[in-house]
Formats: structure tokens, C-alpha cells, sequence
């Protein structure tokens, strides 16, 4: 369940001293409503990861999620005033907005699921490239938004090199009829011109901490 991002931010004031602070009280975030997606709310606060709000290289803050112009991305200064915001205009049935994360290079890309029931039920990865202004400078699906080779992204982190790392999960095997199915391990890497490479591991045994821990910052 979405939360309204506020509330995220007050129950983290000391952990994120002044400047939340002033984002709490800015009247940009209040009046468009935005909320979060909740599983990525973990990476709130750590550098260099992808979350439903980020702190920005120039001292300020980026926040992203649905509001009430749709999935939009808000650039905020170091005072938490407003810089500029971006709407990301929307595909498919339906949109649930994860993150964002600032490349070494200082612009940002946005991560959402994309829900099209003329297509496939399960939600389709949307990856959205921007630049320091907010303009976009590319717009992709990087899944076959189908059952089959189509990632959720449950982890994103920005490298030194100027990629973004992504881990999560993908199936690659048609299930049996009537049975659930085999979920594994997939991590991404995706560069500033939209090129992604990618792996598949093992099944994930959702069981054992040591796969849980692979989906939380480190």
C-alpha cells in the first residue's frame, strides 16, 4: 500500500536533519499529494540508491512518485524550495512509480511499472532518462512486458562508472498449468544511453534471508 510521502519524511526528520525538515514544510510536495512506493521506502536516506526520495549532488533533494498531475518528478534546492518539476506522462492501464536515482553525471533516471491489460496483467519495468533540468532524453521498457523475460526491479543503485545497477526478479520458464511460477534472480546494468545488460541466476528461495538481504541497501 502507498503511503503519503509526508508522513515518510516526518517519521525520518532526524534522520535527515534540515533540509527534510524544510521538504516537509514545502509547499510544492504538500499540494501535488505525491506518494511512494512502499517496498523501495527501505533505500530512503542511503547514498548513491534509487528511492522514492533521493538527496542530489547540489545539496538538495528529488523526490518521485503519483500525485495529483500523475507520476511526477519534483527537484527541490537545498532550502527545499522548488527547482523544477517534471510529469511523466502516463502508458499503459496504469502506473505505480518506484524510484529515482541520480547518475555520477548528475541527471536522474525514474523507474515505474507499467500495468497495459491488453497486454500482460503483471506489470512492465519503465525506465525514464532526464537530465539536470528535468527534460527527458529517453523513455524505454526494458522487459518484454509479458510472463516471460520481463524484470521487476526491487533494487537500484548508482556505480561510479556512470551505470545503474539493478537487481530483482524475472521468470524465463513457462509454469506448469495451474502452478505458480519459478522466480529468479536477475541483475541489470543500464548506461546513460538506454543500453542494458543483464544476467539471470538461480531460483529464489524466498525463504532464506541471505536472498532477502540481496534487496536491501548494504
Amino acid at each position: 500500500m502507498k503511503h503519503l510521502l509526508i508522513t515518510i519524511l516526518v517519521a525520518n526528520s532526524t534522520v535527515y536533519g534540515q533540509l527534510t525538515q524544510h521538504i516537509v514544510r514545502d509547499s510544492a510536495v504538500r499540494k501535488y499529494h505525491i506518494s511512494s512506493y512502499s517496498y523501495h521506502e527501505q533505500f530512503i536516506g542511503h547514498k548513491e540508491y534509487g528511492a522514492p526520495l533521493i538527496f542530489t549532488s547540489d545539496g538538495g533533494a528529488a523526490v518521485f512518485g503519483d500525485g495529483d498531475e500523475g507520476a511526477m518528478l519534483v527537484k527541490l534546492d537545498k532550502n527545499g524550495k522548488l527547482t523544477w518539476k517534471k510529469t511523466i506522462l502516463p502508458k499503459g492501464d496504469e502506473v505505480e512509480s518506484q524510484s529515482v536515482v541520480q547518475s555520477i553525471s548528475g541527471n536522474y533516471f525514474v523507474f515505474q511499472l507499467v500495468y497495459d491489460n491488453t497486454k500482460y496483467r503483471g506489470g512492465c519495468e519503465r525506465v525514464v532518462y532526464l537530465n539536470k533540468t528535468g527534460a527527458i532524453l529517453w523513455d524505454k521498457f526494458i522487459g518484454s512486458c509479458s510472463l516471460l523475460n520481463n524484470p521487476t526491479v526491487a533494487y537500484i543503485k548508482a556505480l561510479p562508472d556512470g551505470r545503474i545497477a539493478l537487481r530483482g526478479q524475472v521468470v524465463t520458464k513457462q509454469p506448469v498449468k495451474g502452478e505458480d511460477p519459478e522466480y529468479q534472480y536477475w541483475e541489470g546494468w543500464i548506461n546513460s544511453k538506454g543500453v542494458l545488460t543483464q544476467k539471470v541466476g538461480a531460483v529464489i528461495d524466498w525463504e532464506n534471508p541471505d536472498w532477502k538481504n540481496l534487496f536491501k541497501p548494504e
